[in-house]
């Protein structure tokens, strides 16, 4: 058992000895719906109920709550060794009748005998919680566990002490009208935690880890990825070589149009005789043979 559970039930039994008279060995009433519950979880009772109450007990279980666990079902046989190690209480019944029932009946309207109550009926225990002076144990969740002191046994006991202090009537009232007042000017002043709403139990999103791509996918977009890369820096070189070798044969073509233009405005001296109309040597040659 955790230490703060266990301080919390050591609390709870101090409550009783002090305002109730409860004392060791403490008498703990068995119902048959919680040792058919242990046998199922596989704990040991007797062992799981002295850790809850701190000290030695004394076991019970009614005549009605043995036949209820020698019925048949899955842990019969189980459940029949665990409760040979009660003691066994006297009920009123010739006929036997429902064991929590029976165990409500042996408790009483006040519980004279300060019996401990260990069942798992829930109508039981909520009957049984409007007795001052009633502790009860269940099982939850594989755990046993002690329940703690209802408000309304605490206000009863306070009023016990101040009724022995040999406080009157009236001034019991105010101190109790005082009390519940501060308490609701405490209240109102402390402020207040804006609580988150509780989610709902529905399907959750998928984990995230499970989710992830795995290494070979991530290496294969890799390596995809440089390859379009390489191809794309391809491709833009090659384009850009292209580009030159355009820009330079335009600039080719460009000067070898100047220059022609520059041969068509610049004549020869051959050129310019002829146009000018002097006689050429083949002219003059013809001439000399005539005459």
């Amino acid at each position: 058992m955790r230490p703060k559970r266990a301080k919390a039930y050591k609390k709870v039994m101090q409550f009783y000895q002090q305002n109730h008279g409860f004392r060791e060995p403490y008498q703990i009433l068995v119902s048959p719906e919680f040792v058919l519950e242990g046998a199922a979880k596989k704990i040991d009772i007797v062992k799981a109920l002295e850790e809850v109450v701190g000290g030695r007990v004394r076991l019970f279980i009614s005549h009605c709550g043995i036949r209820d666990v020698r019925t048949e079902g899955p842990n019969r046989d189980s459940a029949i060794a665990t409760s040979k190690q009660f003691e066994k209480r006297r009920c009123p019944h010739r006929t036997p009748i429902a064991g929590a029932e029976c165990t409500g009946e042996i408790v009483g309207p006040t519980n004279q005998h300060n019996y401990c109550v260990a069942t798992q009926d829930d109508e039981l225990r909520k009957k049984l919680r409007k007795i001052s002076g009633m502790p009860l144990i269940h099982i939850s969740h594989s755990v046993v566990v002690l329940e703690p002191v209802p408000k309304q046994a605490k206000e009863e006991s306070l009023e016990q002490v101040q009724v022995k202090m040999g406080l009157p009537e009236l001034e019991r009232k105010m101190i109790k009208t005082v009390k519940t007042k501060a308490r609701d000017a405490k209240a109102a002043l402390a402020p207040r935690k804006h609580t988150k709403g509780k989610k709902g139990k529905g399907p959750k999103g998928p984990n995230p880890l499970s989710v992830q791509k795995s290494k070979k996918t991530k290496v294969a977009a890799k390596k995809a990825t440089g390859a379009d890369a390489k191809k794309a820096t391809g491709a833009d070189a090659k384009k850009a070589t292209g580009a030159k070798k355009a820009t330079g044969a335009k600039k080719a073509t460009g000067a070898g149009a100047g220059a022609k233009k520059a041969g068509a405005g610049t004549k020869r001296p051959r050129d310019e005789a002829q146009d000018s109309g002097a006689p050429s040597a083949k002219k003059k040659a013809g001439a000399a043979n005539s005459s």
